[in-house]
């Protein structure tokens, strides 16, 4: 245990592209001297409750190494996790790892991982997701560019540290449009699957019409290709 470091509160989420499909999983650590540590990853095919339950499991694990603060709470909009962890495990190891039901347990594996990992004094704490809660929009983002094959390391560092140069020089729209066509090599490379709205959020409004009515269209250097009426796949355009 690191006894000179006291982390003093902790957030975690998941997120899965499809129910079961690709999923990622992401986790934030603050310690008392302001600093952070966030960790994520990936799995190729999974569901959001497992991601949610992996984010709590790696974060619980990193916690072990450090000295707490009292009453340390670890915050998750995931219900499922905290209901778990907090009641229902109690019962489900009374019947032997079965629902009252009698049914095997879902996810055990990850539920007796989770139990292994119980810390004395911990608390967790519901967050609403998506509601403005800052720790909470961090580990989602990381959860959710995992999801997506971008990694913590490659858009956090790479990224960032290729925008900071445009930061000092250069307006606030080429830093966008920066931004905005590294995501798009990215979804290139790895060939996801994106929505109609993750399409337009990235693109912007003026391409709106032909994401809704599935065309077709080339935005700069890259190529838009409709998928079964339902999903988008970028490719590079190399003429």
């Amino acid at each position: 245990m690191n006894s000179d470091i006291i982390a003093i509160e902790a957030a975690t989420d998941g997120a899965c592209s499809g129910n079961p499909g690709p999923g990622g999983w992401g986790g934030l650590i603050i310690f008392e001297d302001n600093s952070e540590l966030e960790i994520g990853g990936s799995e190729q095919n999974t569901t959001n409750n497992r991601m949610e339950l992996t984010a709590a499991i790696k974060t619980l694990e990193k916690l072990k190494n450090y000295k707490l603060k009292d009453n340390f709470k670890l915050r998750t909009d995931s219900k499922y996790v905290i209901e778990g962890y907090t009641k229902w495990i109690i019962n489900w190891k009374r019947n032997g790892w079965k629902t009252s039901s009698g049914k095997s347990v879902q996810n055990l594996d990850l539920w007796q991982k989770i139990d292994q990992l119980r810390i004395n004094g911990l608390v967790m704490e519901y967050v609403k997701g998506h509601s403005g809660d800052k720790q909470n929009d961090r580990v989602d983002k990381i959860a959710t560019n995992y999801s997506k094959g971008i990694s913590l390391v490659s858009y956090s560092k790479e990224s960032e540290s290729s925008v900071d140069f445009f930061e000092k020089n250069a307006p606030s729209e080429i830093q966008e449009l920066f931004s905005r066509n590294e995501l798009l090599q990215k979804f290139a490379d790895k060939q996801y699957l994106l929505s109609s709205l993750e399409l337009s959020d990235l693109l912007g409004e003026e391409n709106n019409f032909k994401i809704k009515q599935y065309l077709l269209f080339e935005w700069r250097n890259w190529r838009m290709i409709p998928k079964d009426k339902k999903y988008w796949i970028i490719e590079k355009n190399e003429s």
